[in-house]
């Protein structure tokens, strides 16, 4: 089928029905710089395994969106893919396992005489042709060229010298998507003679090989442009960051030479934001957050719509919004990362993850699985850098009054964040960012103080809710009873109390402490509740004092906790005084609640 459609007032669009044998023989494919990385995941593979490649027939896979971005007289002609890449990868990857698996079956059964070794390698050979072409020339051209190194290294090519670049998330999921087929083929293939191998191998490729495309073709690339941000593929609706993506290349620039270098700086922010993190929706979240710390917030869904408004036709607003996105980024990428560490401070610049206290509060808000509070954050450290208006006191500050809020609201009550709680973090950014004096910032600052402390929840509640604390590392614990007992929340908790006290200086790294149990476990009872696992029987050691003092009675571990800089609480002087070899269960519940009166007037007081 063939049919074009010429019209003045429409995209001139000409269509055509193709297998993806015809694809891979008759065109080249380049994925361009303003498209979506690799994403399909497990489920669309299973679903392109049974309706591909268990098909019976031929399958209808969809159409795919091009424009002839390279043309040849005696070569097949290079197409840029607006929409279908998915598709296409997909294809392609599946193509590269069985083209590895004929070549398998030729090494494992090279020496079996009533087997003809060639015809794997024939096969093997056969197949590699549908992954990179070869002009008259001798010239070898990849089918698909994408921009991750290990596409061509792993899929197309597997004896090139491999770059040794690291995996991206697309090329991660690549790298899944290759994993999954291999397992698939070689279930398919088990238990089979070689010749029926090979048959069975034939049989996978021919359905993958069948499978019919309709393959749109565009005039140019603008009309590329315009078509990608009304279009959704088959396997999930366009994401804001693609739309992003597409409209900062298209508008900040013209030339092909600046548009890749537009593309290149988006990829860089994109790793940046991403962090090996592998949520499909985390570039989403920090585009909205980043716009919610500096404007009045919108909704998710509309922001597309606000930000296209921003930056309107000028080249240098879309380039403006793109540097806007690559510093908030440089913030962002250690949000909810409970490993972040202390920057060095370098001369000049003013980073406030070179501020100790400031990494605490970001480590204790991914400690406690908080981000309703980003757009605030990153209003601080962007208000920070770029201005002289914010004292580093009052960066401290702000942070230790987030995470003093939501030790008590989300990590003690779990009351969970709603839409005022990020309403408020919204407005105090948007505040903070048009403060333009040392008063208003300050003026902020006491506002959302103020409206954090009426949001507590009830002091009862959240006294109860310490006390009930425990650290039981030897128990099997339910999802619920998890969280508030986790090690390093719990080294957390009190690594606090020292550093109230000056025995240790911020920017611990929580992971070389280690939680000592003052009455030893091995007296406890299986049960969580048990008074041996609860916060008034715990303290913090560094782990090789606290190897070394075993099981010894508490009169012998007394020294040790005044050397090991935990912290030394009036309770636990009593208990020396007393001269016990052990707590009683009453003195623990007595360390318990004066724990917890300490933490809600002193340590995460407002």
């Amino acid at each position: 089928m063939s049919e074009v459609i010429s019209n003045n007032d429409l995209i001139p669009i000409e269509s055509q029905t193709k297998t993806i044998q015809t694809c891979f023989q008759q065109c080249l494919y380049v994925v361009p710089n303003f498209q979506r990385p690799y994403s399909w995941s497990q489920d669309q593979l299973l679903d392109f395994w049974d309706d591909v490649i268990l098909a019976k027939g031929d399958f209808f896979f969809g159409s795919t969106v091009t424009w002839v971005s390279e043309k040849r007289d005696l070569f097949n002609d290079t197409y840029s893919i607006i929409d279908g890449q998915q598709r296409l990868t997909t294809s392609a990857i599946l193509l590269s396992v069985v083209r590895d698996a004929f070549s398998d079956v030729a090494d494992k059964y090279d020496d079996v005489d009533e087997f003809d070794v060639e015809v794997a390698v024939t096969q093997a050979a056969t197949t590699q042709k549908y992954l990179m072409a070869k002009d008259d020339d001798g010239k070898t051209y990849p089918i698909l060229r994408r921009s991750e190194e290990m596409f061509y290294e792993v899929i197309q090519n597997p004896n090139a010298i491999p770059s040794g670049v690291k995996w991206n998330v697309s090329a991660r999921r690549i790298g899944e998507a290759r994993s999954f087929f291999e397992e698939k083929v070689l279930a398919a293939i088990k238990d089979l003679t070689p010749g029926e191998q090979v048959e069975r191998l034939k049989s996978i490729r021919s359905n993958a090989l069948k499978a019919r495309v309709i393959q749109v073709e565009l005039a140019s690339e603008e009309d590329g442009f315009l078509v990608f941000e009304t279009l959704n593929t088959r396997g999930a609706d366009l994401r804001l960051a693609d739309l992003v993506k597409n409209l900062l290349i298209r508008g900040g620039a013209k030339d092909p030479s600046d548009r890749k270098a537009i593309a290149d700086r988006w990829d860089r922010l994109v790793d940046r934001v991403q962090l090996d993190r592998a949520s499909t929706d985390l570039v989403d979240r920090f585009i909205w957050q980043s716009w919610n710390s500096r404007r009045e917030a919108v909704k998710e869904p509309e922001l597309f719509k606000e930000i296209s408004r921003l930056v309107g036709g000028s080249p240098a607003a879309h380039l403006s919004y793109l540097e806007e996105l690559e510093g908030d980024a440089e913030t962002y990428e250690w949000l909810e990362v409970e490993h972040v560490q202390v920057q060095q401070k370098a001369a000049g610049v003013r980073n406030a993850f070179a501020v100790p206290e400031f990494v605490d509060s970001i480590r204790a808000l991914a400690i406690f699985n908080v981000s309703v509070a980003n757009s605030t954050i990153l209003a601080v450290a962007r208000k920070y850098r770029e201005t002289r208006l914010i004292k580093q006191a009052q960066v401290i500050e702000v942070l230790r009054l987030v995470e003093s809020f939501h030790f008590q609201y989300t990590a003690l009550t779990n009351s969970g964040s709603t839409g005022g709680t990020r309403s408020r973090y919204n407005r105090f950014a948007v505040r903070l960012e048009g403060a333009s004096s040392v008063e208003g910032v300050a003026a902020a600052i006491e506002d959302l103080k103020v409206k954090l402390r009426v949001s507590l929840p009830a002091r009862a509640r959240s006294h109860q809710a310490f006390c009930s604390l425990f650290y039981a590392p030897t128990l099997q614990l339910n999802q619920a009873q998890k969280p508030r007992s986790r090690k390093i929340f719990i080294a957390y908790v009190l690594m606090s109390f020292a550093k109230l006290e000056g025995l240790l200086p911020a920017g611990q790294n929580l992971a070389m402490w280690s939680i000592e149990h003052i009455k030893p476990q091995s007296t406890a009872s299986p049960e969580y509740s048990h008074p041996v696992y609860s916060i008034g029987n715990l303290t913090l050691l560094t782990g090789r004092l606290n190897s070394s003092l075993g099981d010894a009675p508490f009169s012998a571990k007394v020294e040790a906790f005044k050397k090991g800089r935990a912290y030394f609480d009036s309770e636990l002087a009593k208990w020396e005084v007393s001269a016990v070899d052990a707590p009683s269960d009453a003195q623990i519940e007595a360390r318990s609640q004066f724990l917890a009166d300490e933490a809600l007037d002193r340590v995460w007081n407002l």
